[in-house]
């Protein structure tokens, strides 16, 4: 799951997820409000955008191992 940063038309930087549709925005108090699609409301979290992207990208399952696929 990896993050673009972008500038919407505010001027303000918003790292974007195109495969979730899901982007972070900074808020005034350090934490982060996190909108994807189908959601209204934003979740709001503690840290800044790029730890939270940081942390999603981290908790991005990995592909499994061919080799094991063969085995099973």
């Amino acid at each position: 799951m990896a993050f673009v940063e972008l500038t919407d038309t505010s001027g303000e930087s918003v790292m974007v997820n195109p495969i979730a549709v899901a982007y972070l925005r900074a808020t005034a108090d350090g934490g982060t409000e996190l909108y994807f699609a189908g959601r209204t409301d934003p979740l709001r979290l503690t840290g800044a955008p790029p730890d939270i992207a940081r942390t999603l990208e981290n908790a991005a399952p990995t592909p499994p191992d061919p080799t094991l696929s063969l085995l099973a």
